[in-house]
Parts: structure tokens; sequence; C-alpha cells
């Protein structure tokens, strides 16, 4: 299971809603609800459910002369449809783009906002300039390479009722490949018209923004789901973005990621005083809880794989040493689309990069 999907685990990036068999793709529209967070402050939260790929939450900053957008979308189509909302609350124009980090699904929309905006900013952390066209665009061309024969296979594990799992398919899981199918077709649909835009302006540590009365802090707290992650935190409004180093309901520890780091950079993110945490995928968050339950699994991955490393174990006798049954159960419930995911992310690839780490020091 983990080859046939592991391309996908490369990038994390949004498909669209889709009819049953036909996989007709729906308005991008169909996919998002705006929440107001506060006075000027609007969130579009993806309605999908739990995917191998999909959309990330956007959140808009309407200011007294501007906006600030944090993190664009997966798709130039789903981020014009985004700016289209955006123009129902204001016509003011973007000032900044916040990218919270190189993942496709979070930046391909930068075209969209450049097309509409020229004047705009985009601004992410000083690594991406190293990392995007690196890792990240050899990530993109293996998606892209081989996203025809992958739908073909998704195709055909739903037209024999059959789950990547090896178990019968549940409606879950149906629902969920046939938007991979969707996404990948758009993705390759789009793939020709798809320019790059990189940062114009980058972060080490903080960058602090004053649009009038209001304070935007951006900060990286340290390596986690990217080297490059960057949180916007609305001090005055208790309000804080934390991009994909928070994704309900499975943790995306993948192929990219920095779990001996993880654990600590969500314990500095819990010190942020916030009523309400957006993260980068899934439901507005009101208290803390679901962090809290991400470092304890973070702390046990880290932990449990230096051991291994410790006694000698190659990586195939560290996946199967690690036991994160208990943490498993907790993220996944009888959800097997959970399940799937928690094995791709977090006990494969996380296991993984865990054990690079560990080895490479």
């Amino acid at each position: 299971m983990m080859k046939k999907t592991v391309f996908l685990l490369l990038l994390f990036v949004g498909m669209l809603n889709v009819s049953p068999i036909a996989v007709q793709p729906q308005s991008p529209a169909s996919n998002f609800e705006i929440q107001k967070l506060a006075e000027g402050i609007y969130a579009a939260i993806r309605k999908q459910p739990p995917l191998m790929s999909f959309d990330p939450n956007n959140v808009f900053i309407i200011n007294d002369d501007d906006v600030i957008v944090v993190d664009a979308n997966a798709s130039l189509a789903g981020t014009k449809e985004l700016i289209a909302e955006l123009r129902k609350l204001t016509n003011k124009p973007v000032k900044y783009v916040i990218n919270t980090h190189w993942h496709d699904d979070h930046i391909i929309g930068n075209q969209a906002y450049r097309e509409a905006f020229p004047n705009v900013e985009f601004i992410a952390h000083a690594s991406t300039l190293r990392d995007r066209p690196t890792v990240g665009e050899n990530n993109r061309q293996q998606m892209l390479a081989g996203g025809k024969e992958y739908a073909g296979h998704l195709r055909k594990q739903v037209e024999q009722n059959k789950s990547l799992a090896g178990t019968p398919i549940t409606e879950e899981e149906r629902v969920n490949y046939l938007s991979d199918i969707a996404w990948l077709e758009r993705a390759l649909a789009e793939a020709p018209n798809v320019k790059i835009i990189l940062p114009t302006l980058t972060v080490e540590d903080r960058l602090t923004l004053h649009r009038g009365a209001r304070t935007i802090e951006i900060r990286h707290l340290g390596r986690g789901h990217t080297a490059a992650d960057l949180v916007v935190h609305l001090p005055k409004e208790g309000i804080l973005m934390t991009g994909d180093l928070v994704v309900w309901p499975v943790p995306l520890v993948g192929s990219t990621s920095y779990p001996a780091a993880y654990s600590a950079t969500i314990e500095k993110l819990l010190t942020l005083p916030a009523k309400v945490i957006v993260p980068g995928h899934g439901p507005v968050l009101r208290d803390n809880e679901y962090l809290k339950l991400m470092s304890r699994l973070l702390i046990s991955l880290k932990d449990q794989t230096a051991a291994a490393v410790v006694r000698g174990e190659t990586l195939e006798q560290t996946r199967k040493s690690v036991n994160l049954t208990e943490f498993r159960k907790l993220f996944v419930g009888d959800s097997m689309m959970r399940r799937i995911l928690f094995g791709d992310y977090v006990s494969g690839a996380g296991v993984a990069a865990a054990h690079r780490e560990a080895t490479t020091k």
C-alpha cells in the first residue's frame, strides 16, 4: 500500500469534489465555507472529508487599506474562486500572501494572486528559496509523471470495491478515492499553465507587520512539517494560523518533515495565546487539546525511533519495532481512510524521516 500511494505523499495538494463513478469536477467554491473569525478576519475552511490530498484552509485579514492572505491553493482555478469570494467582502487590494511553507498545495495559487494584484508580495521562510526549486520541483515532476497511472489504479480500486488496505472499500474511502482521481485530472490539466512564484520577502525567525491598529506576527518556531514552517499570530484577536504544523484529523508527518524537532516546535506553538486556531487542513479549533495530542505522538515517534537506531536497527526493522498503536486508535477511531492516512504519513513516511534524522547526526 505504501508503494501505491507514495508519490501522492510527496505533495500535500487539493482536489475537487466529484459525483459517483463519473468523477465530474464541481466548482471549487463548493469545497469551502467562509467563516468570520473576528472583525475583518475571515477563514475559508475546507469541507472535504479526510483525504490523501486536499486543499488547505485560507485566511483573509482585511485591514484599513489592504488585505493579507494566509496561504494560496493547490490550483489556479480554486484560487480564482477564493479571490472572487474575497472581492465579495472587500475591494481592497491584496498586499501580502503569506505561504506557510513551500508544498505545492500552499503556493500554486500565488500565480493567480499575482495576476489579480500585480503589486502583491509573497512572504515565506528563507529556506523556501532553496527547497522549492530543488526537492519541491522534483516531487512535483514525480507526481505529474505518475499521475495518470495512479488515477487509473484508484479508479480500478473503486470499480472492484477494493480498499488500498486490501479490505472491502468503505463509502468514506470510495468518496476519497474519487476525489483523488478528480484532483489528479485537474493537476495534469493545469500543469502546462502553472508558473511557480517564489517569495519576494523572506523570514528567518520573525517578521511583524503593522497594518493600521492591527499587529500581525509571522513566526518561524522551528522545524516540523518542513524546515520552512511559518505561523501567523494575531495577538490582539487571539487567532493563530498554523499552516501544516497542525493538520486534522491525522498529522502530516511526511517525507519532508523533521520529527526530531517537531514536538518541540508544537510546544512553542502552545505558548502563543490563542482562542481560535486555524490548522493547515481541518476545522477551526477552539482549544489546545489536539495540539497536545500531536505533541505526545511526535515525542513517542521520535524517542522510539532513536532507541531503535541505537540498537542498530535498519529502517525496516524500525518500522516493526516502533509501536504507535495507542496513538493510531486516538487519531483514527474506526475510520479505514484515516487508518490508511496514519499508516502513510505517520507510521510510514514519519518513521522513515525520524530514522533518517537519527542516523545522520
